[in-house]
């Protein structure tokens, strides 16, 4: 996610579409692969909901606490799936690759912020691409993956803003029921952005320069290295709880030097829960 509202919602010109994308933070942290082997249904429906808070754009210092809802939909079938981490379709029958759609949203962000006073301001944008996963390995408690997205983005008057790419290495393990059933999610990664997304973002016209913002023009290159952390515990059977904290660095990244970056660091926090409404009769194993 790469931007927030930082209006009240009620206020943006797009309200609406902002708040039925604000889910697009959060589903995908329900990768709909499990490691461990289950007999789960083929298909469930469900509600989730929660609160979130992060940065009004990766590299400012102002920050906004919303909530947000979102539609639970999973189906397991044999050769493609369809979960809250997107449509995957199994490309070998060892089932070590597989190939999936990653999509996710920016959130407009307006020029009342302090450090884009006087600016343009973002638009929504849409981010659309592919997925390939490599599955390093596998086990009844633990799973180990390397996750290589790439994604075109536009904004919401169709036009091209760049690409943004960011692998990823994701470890899992699942706790044993006995010793409390909780599942955590380790995330390790970076992010490697065009020169025109950057310069979106971060760029700064010599119209737009003030004595405390100087011109600047951006380059492709890396924009951060991340970590994120989710935990996940079934409450009971139609109720499942849970947290993700996200920590970035733009330090290392060739946009750090930008006028626009007021803070190196970007830290999300989301709680939430899920509610199920109904599963089908038909159970698969998880088991690849």
């Amino acid at each position: 996610m790469n931007t927030m509202c930082n209006i009240a919602l009620p206020k943006l010109k797009h309200g609406v579409l902002c708040v039925m994308l604000l889910f697009g933070m959060v589903i995908t942290m329900f990768e709909h692969r499990a490691f461990a082997a289950e007999n789960l249904p083929l298909w469930e429906l469900g509600l989730g909901g929660g609160g979130i808070t992060l940065p009004q754009y990766m590299g400012s210092d102002e920050s906004y606490s919303i909530p947000f809802v979102f539609p639970y939909i999973i189906y397991r079938g044999e050769r493609w799936q369809v979960g809250q981490g997107g449509i995957q379709g199994k490309l070998f029958d060892n089932n070590q690759i597989s190939f999936e759609m990653s999509m996710s949203v920016g959130l407009p962000v307006r020029s009342d912020n302090q450090a884009r006073a006087g600016m343009p301001d973002l638009l929504l944008t849409g981010e659309v691409g592919g997925k390939l996963n490599w599955y390093l390995h596998d086990s009844s408690s633990t799973g180990l993956i390397a996750r290589f997205p790439m994604r075109a983005v536009v904004n919401i008057n169709a036009e091209y803003i760049g690409w943004v790419a960011d692998p990823v290495l994701s470890y899992r393990y699942y706790m044993p029921v006995e010793h409390g059933n909780f599942r955590t999610y380790i995330d390790l990664g970076l992010q490697y952005n065009s020169a025109l997304y950057h310069d979106t973002y971060y760029g700064v016209d010599a119209i737009y320069a003030t004595p405390d913002r100087a011109a600047y023009t951006a380059k492709q290159g890396l924009h951060s290295v991340f970590s994120k952390v989710w935990l996940r515990y079934p409450y009971n059977k139609k109720t499942e709880l849970f947290a993700t904290l996200q920590a970035r660095s733009l330090a290392s990244g060739i946009v750090s030097d930008s006028p626009l970056v007021r803070d190196n660091t970007y830290k999300t926090l989301t709680l939430g829960a899920i509610w199920l409404f109904a599963t089908s009769d038909e159970l698969v194993s998880t088991q690849d």
